[in-house]
């Protein structure tokens, strides 16, 4: 039989579980699946998922890199033609890592197998069976020839038994059965791989025709992990026939979905048609971003879709209503709201909130504005004069006088009526009725209603009694008083306009309808390129009734530049800030402290994975870099250990991280499949290299702790409406330059993060260590200077040694430091991928190491022969030839090797050149030379201006690899 041991569990570097932590994913999980009819699914992911985590959450299921692609192909015999067709298929394929793979197959088909009434045993051959079923992408690195099914049987069963116990599946499963498995995994797709052939079989425990009863379970699960990227894509002929297979024909496929993705509202809508389905007895059991699938009764109602914008709208009110006093504010004129207090609150509940929060406002503490407006309209309106001015000049005056204005507002926008009929109402009802044509004279002079300011002056020297608290009952008592007589208003509830929203962006299953961004696109150059008339939304470029935003201090306009403009923002995004400031305590513009991570699951959750990731996003805190440096590097950086790493501190003391709950994140509510994490800097006044610099990180991070995709952006609003609208695993967005010089890249496909995992924890803690501020925390804005050295040399990690040890109190270069500066430039260099000048610098120490060693600790003295070499050729003329440098290079050695022997000079001889003159000569010889050719001309191009500013770097570089390699304690070896 063929050698198949590279195949096999111990070519992955996975960690050891019993020295590392509880996968967070496997934590959340345990602590939601509480559900009886989940004890074998709780077991199965007790058991094995964990290692499902280690051995497969950087392996590609699906997509992949074009290197990784060409990689995959170079062993294919095949013309370039169809390599490269291979390579561009392989390319285009979305990302999905295997382990999220195997759990979606799981779980996918979960809910099903509830519905089956399969018994514990059957469940168990169904979850090992979806363990197994890729066993092929499990064992192959490379595309070939090599198949791992029933035409290689006895490969695929020392493959099938070794990996069953690498995952312990044989502890989920007694081993007895692992020929059933088998059978159940190999027959997991119609086509390949397919094996029905008993024979190969002989040690089965259940009957054959039980079996393939259970082989419609896993090829559903195997189904739906393979071709469910949107809601209704399951809605085939392939699942009709298994449902009728499984479940007796009893449920049909269902699905709703919106055409677009807001956000808060996108959830919103979710959730009102969930609820809804439920109502008719249809199980939610894929979770979309853009929507939802059921397993729907064969004969069961459509959900009723005319309460959905009802909904929508109490979930709406629900959640800005605790808001509707900071639409109240105060500003040189008097009391002012917003349009949106008109929009959000019935007329008693928003005059209410003017009252209220007329008298919060002017306080005891302000300075009264009436008498300064009094003597300002007298004298620039000298025919008022005959007017009786003559009443308190005093806040009471103010608090009446700006309320009164305020209500009238609203009354008019609520009512329709003008300014005249709503002031008769307030003047009966306070019993100034002779008042009214006063009132009428007086002018609005640039905004400031003198003419309340009037009245309510008057009211007060009719009422000097009334203190603050008996003058606010009067106008909370007065003002319904004139709402009962006006009636309820005529005009349509609040957030109207989502009823036709709604229904151009909901389907319920079946529908093609996709959002047409040709017409969206070519309706913005219309108005912007061409300057038509039509408006549209300066954050959306919808169509969608257009409102101009003004500036809360100066009322200007905040979305245009001219009164021409025809840009400002929607209704809808109007209704989506709202809930994002009451929601989320946030706004749909960029905020300077805050980064977004967009979070969409890699394909979908299910009941069970929406419960799990709702619980992280509920309980997330802020972890330190420091921590999970901490955590990481114990484990040396392995990038198979991140599925372990807790960056959302999970599992740790919940008391604890109520103190660092600092995030924006979505208002609770049903899990859909999007969600959306803010993550703000937790400090004051941050620069953009501090509010990207844990995001950053999180943002490589979270797609293998949890299994999403993301983007990471400065941007609230939802870049994708899904994450199958985009192949790659992480699209960071906007990152600050530090990222680009030192990572280099903002799109990462996910068996790239392998490598870039590593790499920006090296140069993380590289700054870390190597700035620190008086109290000893990291100084994080010097990772611009970090990342832009290593953009220059990757040798620059050496750079860092003198600080490093300075923060450190080491005297000399140590063997830690120097083996964790040895550690960080491997990992550089292998995620940039470049030339390797420590390849040089390693041949040109143990050159010199053959006949020199230093017997000190001190930099000088390990650095002695090359030092010797560098000062040669630097010191030389322009025009010395090779040869000749040579020369004098080897002169000086043999000088220095002759000191240390006669103990002029601190060193040792290395034992087997020590007494061999012509050894010790050779040894001389081949350093110089190389010295020459590699360093001098081959990596400084002959020049000695390159030698003299590369000489640092070279120097750090060596001796750190001379430490690693050579230091030796003082009671070692030395010259005798």
């Amino acid at each position: 039989m063929e050698d198949i041991s590279w195949l096999m569990p111990g070519n992955y570097n996975v960690p050891n579980p019993k020295k590392s932590k509880e996968p967070p994913l496997v934590r959340l999980a345990l602590d939601t699946l509480n559900d009886e009819q989940d004890s074998v699914l709780r077991n199965w992911i007790e058991i094995v998922f964990p290692y499902i985590l280690d051995y497969f959450s950087l392996r590609d299921a699906k997509g992949t890199s074009y290197q990784s692609a060409k990689e995959l192909t170079e062993d294919l015999d095949i013309p370039v033609e169809k390599r490269e067709k291979i390579i561009n298929k392989l390319v285009n394929l979305k990302d999905q890592s295997l382990a999220v793979h195997l759990l979606n197959a799981a779980l996918g088909g979960w809910t099903l197998v509830k519905l089956g009434g399969l018994d514990e045993l059957q469940q168990r051959y169904y979850l090992a069976a979806m363990t197994m079923h890729d066993l092929n992408k499990i064992v192959l690195p490379r595309l070939g020839s090599t198949r791992m099914d029933g035409k290689e049987w006895e490969k695929y069963k020392t493959a099938f038994l070794e990996w069953g116990e690498a995952l312990h599946l044989w502890d989920f499963i007694a081993r007895q059965y692992w020929q059933d498995v088998a059978f159940l995994a190999q027959n997991a797709e119609d086509a390949r791989g397919a094996n029905l052939t008993l024979a190969n079989f002989p040690d089965l425990q259940l009957p054959p025709n039980q079996l393939m009863d259970l082989v419609d379970f896993v090829r559903f699960g195997d189904l739906v992990a393979s071709i469910a990227h949107h809601p209704d894509d399951l809605e085939q002929e392939s699942m009709r026939g298994l449902l009728r297979r499984t479940v007796g024909g009893k449920y049909i496929i269902r699905s709703h979905r919106t055409n677009e993705n807001r956000g808060l509202l996108t959830q919103a809508i979710h959730n009102a048609v969930l609820e809804q389905a439920e109502k008719v007895n249809w199980k939610a059991f894929l979770f979309f971003p853009d929507g939802v699938t059921y397993f729907a009764p064969k004969d069961s109602n459509d959900p009723d879709l005319s309460k959905i914008p009802k909904a929508v709208r109490n979930n709406t009110l629900e959640i800005v209503k605790k808001g509707v006093g900071s639409l109240v504010t105060r500003e040189g004129k008097g009391i002012k709201y917003y349009p949106d207090l008109v929009e959000v609150a019935n007329v008693s509940l928003a005059t209410e909130t003017i009252i209220r929060r007329t008298f919060g406002i002017i306080s005891e503490k302000k300075t009264p504005v009436t008498g300064a407006r009094r003597d300002k309209i007298r004298q620039k309106f000298a025919h008022l004069s005959d007017l009786d001015w003559e009443y308190p000049a005093n806040l009471q005056t103010d608090r009446l006088a700006e309320g009164l204005n305020g209500i009238t507002g609203l009354i008019e926008d609520y009512y329709g009526l003008d300014k005249e009929a709503i002031a008769q109402h307030i003047l009966n009802s306070l019993k100034l009725t002779n008042y009214f044509e006063d009132w009428k004279r007086i002018p609005s002079d640039g905004g400031v209603p003198h003419s309340w300011y009037y009245l309510a002056g008057h009211y007060m020297r009719q009422h000097p009694t009334l203190n603050e608290s008996e003058l606010e009952q009067v106008m909370l008592t007065t003002v319904p008083e004139i709402l009962q007589q006006l009636g309820k208003p005529d005009r349509p509830p609040p957030f109207a306009f989502l009823d036709q929203y709604i229904a151009q962006v909901l389907t319920v299953t079946g529908s093609t309808e996709k959002h047409n961004f040709k017409a969206e696109l070519d309706r913005y150059h219309l108005n912007k390129a061409k300057r038509k008339r039509e408006a549209i939304c300066s954050i959306c470029n919808s169509a969608f009734d257009i409102r101009e935003e003004f500036s809360n201090y100066s009322n200007k306009r905040v979305t245009s530049g001219s009164k021409e403009s025809k840009r400002g923002i929607c209704t809808i995004c109007q209704v989506e800030k709202l809930l994002r400031r009451y929601g989320m305590d946030a706004d749909l513009v960029p905020e300077n402290e805050t980064i977004y991570l967009h979070l969409y699951p890699a394909y979908y959750f299910t009941p069970e994975t929406a419960l799990m990731m709702k619980l992280a996003y509920d309980n997330f805190a802020q972890s330190s870099f420091v921590e999970l440096d901490k955590d990481f590097f114990a484990q040396e950086y392995n990038p198979n250990y991140v599925p372990r790493l807790d960056i959302f501190r999970i599992g740790l003391d919940p008391n604890e991280n109520l103190k660092r709950r600092t995030k924006k994140g979505y208002a609770t509510g049903k899990m859909h499949g999007y969600y959306l994490l803010g993550i703000p800097y937790l400090g004051e006044k941050p620069t953009d290299t501090e509010a990207w610099y844990m995001a950053a990180i999180k943002a490589l991070l979270a797609p293998i702790t949890f299994g999403v995709k993301l983007v990471a952006s400065r941007n609230p609003v939802p870049v994708y409406n899904s994450g199958a609208d985009f192949k790659e695993t992480i699209i960071i967005d906007g990152v600050h330059t530090y990222w680009l010089h030192g990572m280099k890249e903002t799109i990462f496909r996910l068996d790239e993060l392998e490598k870039a995992i590593p790499a920006v924890f090296s140069i993380y803690s590289l700054t870390a260590q190597a700035y620190k501020d008086s109290r000893n925390f990291p100084v994080w804005n010097q990772l611009n200077t970090v990342c832009q050295s290593l953009d220059t040399s990757p040798l620059y990690v050496f750079h860092y040694a003198d600080r490093i040890q300075a923060n450190s109190k080491a005297e000399d270069l140590p063997m830690w430091l120097a083996e964790k500066l040895i550690h960080y430039y491997e990992i550089l260099i292998s995620y940039y991928k470049g030339d390797d000048p420590m390849q040089m610098i390693r041949d040109i120490v143990d050159k010199y190491a053959c006949f020199y060693r230093a017997s000190g600790f001190a930099a000088y003295a390990r650095l002695r022969p090359l030092n010797v070499a560098m000062k040669v050729v630097l010191d030389s003329l322009p025009h010395t030839s090779k040869d000749d440098l040579k020369l004098m290079i080897e002169g000086h050695l043999i000088a220095l090797v002759d000191g240390v022997l006669d103990k002029q000079t601190d060193g040792y001889i290395p034992e087997e050149v020590k007494k061999d003159i012509a050894q010790r000569q050779e040894a001389i010889e081949t350093f110089s030379g190389s010295f020459l050719e590699q360093v001098f001309y081959d990596y400084c191009k002959g020049e000695r201006s390159l030698l003299r500013q590369h000489i640092n770097l070279i120097r750090k570089g060596s001796e750190a690899y001379y430490v690693k390699t050579y230091s030796k304690k003082k009671n070692q070896q030395e010259t005798k």
